[in-house]
């Protein structure tokens, strides 16, 4: 029995998770159990596991990226998203602030040409994903010190799983430049930071929104292109 086809449909799957996630943390911020958000996240986690353990071991880039053009759509607005979140972030006060949003700048700028190549049919080069995983690493390490303050872990394991997605995520999309990435890690990470990314809409400031909306944009494309 071929199992591709119904695996081809885990990325869209993962959307319409991000979609419940979004009102279940909505309903949540309004006062409502916690129990049903937990819940279906736990189980969708499993789902997203076991789909990426049934996969075909691959960790060359052209067993996994190749020319298409609804991922590269995917990830080019994504990455319009996360480069207009950073340059509203750059308004905000500390330098360090202002470091973590030119970063996430040349990030998109990254991650932007990097499509550009795959849809002419060339290898992405690695440094277009250097600085990508290099904003997601230093956004964790700021954000993580601000959420420690926090005395409920529900206010923020969501978005820290988001993040840690994110960065595992593109880190492996990086690695399949030599032909050392993990497939079967890309396709996991990817599903669950579609998912968890989209907890992060709630409540937070525009360019936060920005950020995490792009970011998952960004997911989507990868899981589009490694579950194909």
């Amino acid at each position: 029995m071929n199992r591709r086809p119904s695996l081809a449909r885990l990325p869209y799957i993962a959307v319409l998770c991000g979609i419940a996630v979004f009102f279940l943390r909505s309903t949540l911020a309004s006062g409502g159990s916690s129990v049903p958000l937990i819940a279906f996240c736990v189980l969708m986690t499993v789902v997203f596991l076991l789909a990426a353990v049934s996969l075909e071991k691959k960790s060359e880039a052209a067993e996994v990226f190749r020319r298409m053009p609804l991922a590269a759509i995917s990830a080019i607005v994504g990455a319009g998203l996360l480069a207009a979140g950073c340059l509203q972030g750059f308004a905000a006060a500390g330098m360090f602030a202002k470091i973590l949003a030119m970063l996430g700048v040349i990030a998109a700028a990254g991650l932007i040409a990097g499509q550009v190549f795959q849809l002419a049919g060339k290898q992405i080069p690695v440094y277009f994903f250097v600085f990508a995983v290099l904003f997601y690493v230093v956004k964790l390490f700021r954000d993580f010190r601000h959420w420690m303050v926090d005395p409920s872990i529900l206010d923020y394991c969501f978005m820290l799983f988001a993040l840690i997605s994110f960065m595992i995520a593109t880190y492996q999309a990086g690695a399949f430049c030599f032909d050392k990435g993990s497939r079967r890690q890309l396709a996991f990470f990817s599903l669950t930071g579609v998912m968890f990314g989209a907890s992060a809409l709630v409540g937070g400031d525009t360019a936060a929104m920005l950020i995490y909306g792009g970011s998952i944009l960004w997911m989507l494309s990868c899981s589009l292109q490694v579950l194909r």
